[in-house]
């Protein structure tokens, strides 16, 4: 792992800039000589625990970096709001479409279909409807105001 590198190395820059030994550093923080080039080594074999005496004793600070997370949830954020325009624009497809099959207007239909619990339905199963075509959407918006 690349960051158990940099971290490793850090910690040996800081140990050599204070001019400690190994040995020094190991006696201070409780734990082996060979644990601490363990983690000078970016080995993940050593323990949490240890990792921080050492940190703790060189006067280094671990922080994790959310820039990643971060990054990750503005994406996420960014793909369901998209996602959640184009189930609005089906939605309202379906409405209008329906409306004109049955010779009503969108507002009515859109009323019945609410109270019938068939928007949710649309929404909800989005993914293997919007490829319908319109007579197959038609019909099963059909059965679903009439409860089958």
């Amino acid at each position: 792992m690349k960051e158990l590198l940099v971290l490793g190395r850090t910690i040996k820059a800081k140990r050599l800039a204070l001019n400690l030994r190994m040995d020094d550093v190991a006696n201070k923080a409780g734990i082996t000589r060979a644990t601490l080039w363990s983690i000078e080594k970016g080995q993940s074999n050593c323990s949490i625990c240890s990792l921080f005496k050492v940190l703790d004793i060189l006067g280094l600070s671990f922080e994790i970096n959310n820039q990643t997370n971060d990054q990750t949830r503005d994406r996420a954020t960014r793909i369901n709001s998209a996602l959640d325009k184009k189930i609005n624009r089906f939605v309202i497809f379906c409405v209008e479409q329906y409306a004109q099959y049955i010779d009503k207007k969108s507002e009515d239909t859109y009323k019945q279909m609410k109270e019938k619990g068939v928007i949710n339905d649309l929404i909800n199963d989005y993914e293997d409807l919007h490829g319908m075509s319109s007579v197959y959407l038609n019909d099963h918006i059909s059965s679903l105001l009439a409860g089958e």
